[in-house]
This record gives C-alpha cells, structure tokens and sequence, in this order.
C-alpha cells in the first residue's frame, strides 16, 4: 500500500505552502479542493520538484457528503493508505452579531466544521487500525479567543477545537495521533475574501508558519506536540 498525505485547502495559502515542503521531503501528497482551477495551478508549482515525493489533486467539497464518500472511493481503489491528514480548509467571516444569517452560519460551518468532522471520519474509517495515522486539524487562535465581529466564525472554530478534544480522548492508546494547531494571522487571500479594509502587512508568511507546523508534525523522537499556537511576535 502506498502511504499518502492529504491536505484539505490544499490549492493555495498554508495549504500549498505545507504541500509543497511535504513533496520536497519525499512525501506522497493529495491536496484537496474545490477550484479546478486553482488546484491545477498548485499541482503545476508541486510537481516542479524532482525528489522522490509525489502529489495528486481532487475536486472535493469536504462539506458535502458525497464528494467525501468520493474521496474514500479514491482512496481504497488505488491502494493508497492515509499517514497524514492536514485539516486545513477553512472560511471566514467579519460581520456584527445582529448580521448572523442561516446561510452565513451554513457557509462558515461547512467548511471550518462540518468538513472537518466529515473528512476526518471518513479517513478514519478506511485506515486499518494497524496503521498510524496522524490528524492535524489545522484551526486559529479564534479558537482560544473570543473576537469582535467574529461571532460565527468563533462558533465554527470553537466546535472544530472541542471536536478535537474529544476525538483526542476516544482514541487514546490507539494508532492515531491528534495534533491542534492555532495559527494567527497570516498574509493569504484568507483576508482579500473576508475582509478588504484590514492591514495585513504585519501579518505572518505563510511559507514560515508551515516550517513550523511540518517540523513539529514530522520530528520523530520521545516527545511528541499535541498542541501547537503560533503567533507573530
């Protein structure tokens, strides 16, 4: 069987940026997507490298049921075995409390929650129990903190870090290993879609927050990181 790496958001930002230091240091990686194009953008910058890692790409809204069951299709039909899942997909949202809507709760839940839980699950459920699987849910300090004008996408990320807590504690003594990782801000177009009027230039590269997430998921010894807040200074 062949081990793979799955990284949800995969096509630009945090995402591409872990992918493209996974595929450098030999890793087989699947980014996952729901822009055609982007993501055969991404594929193009990975596949420039000429180690021994490979990546692939698959349109898949990790919201929507289907399009999961699609991916787990893909997954056992080529023989491949889930090693690293990098729940990193995500949407924001910036607006007063008394704007909260169904379809804006439904938007910003889908992928920062309801993705997750989905994605998660459904690799879980096809990798065989002997083998280690490491789930790193990718979320924000949003998560640790409550904001202003950031009601819903608190929610969604405060339910996506109580998730990984309780997944944390079911599958204690088992071969799969949860690591959380809140991030601060960042300069990707995580901002240009949600908010336009914000300074990000202060904001952290994304190239460096993924050295420091990949190094503390792939150093292998005695100790282990299962929780890891990354900030500017």
């Amino acid at each position: 069987m062949k081990k793979i790496t799955i990284i949800s958001g995969g096509s630009s930002g945090l995402g591409l940026e872990m992918a493209d230091l996974l595929v450098n240091a030999g890793k087989n990686i699947l980014i996952l997507g729901r822009d055609a194009g982007k993501l055969g953008k991404a594929l193009e910058r990975l596949n420039k490298h000429t180690g021994s890692g490979t990546a692939e790409k698959l349109i898949c809204n990790i919201g929507e049921e289907g399009d999961i069951k699609k991916l787990g299709r893909f997954i056992t039909e080529n023989n491949y075995v889930v090693e690293y899942l990098f729940n990193n997909a995500g949407r924001g949202l910036f607006t007063k409390a008394t704007g909260s809507t169904s379809d804006l709760i439904d938007a910003v839940f889908e992928p920062n929650l309801k993705g997750l839980i989905l994605l998660t699950s459904e690799i879980l459920r096809i990798t065989p129990e002997s083998e280690e699987l490491t789930i790193v849910n990718i979320m924000s300090t949003s998560a640790l903190l409550g904001r202003a004008e950031e009601t819903i996408y608190c929610a969604a990320k405060w339910g996506a870090r109580g998730y990984t807590e309780a997944l944390r504690t079911e599958l204690k003594g088992t071969k799969r290993n949860i690591i959380a990782v809140y991030p601060g801000g960042m300069r990707t177009e995580f901002w240009e879609i949600t908010d336009h009027n914000r300074d990000i230039s202060g904001f952290m590269d994304p190239a460096e927050v993924a050295g420091k997430i990949i190094h503390a998921v792939m150093v292998k010894d005695r100790l282990a990181v299962t929780d890891l807040t990354i900030n500017r200074k």
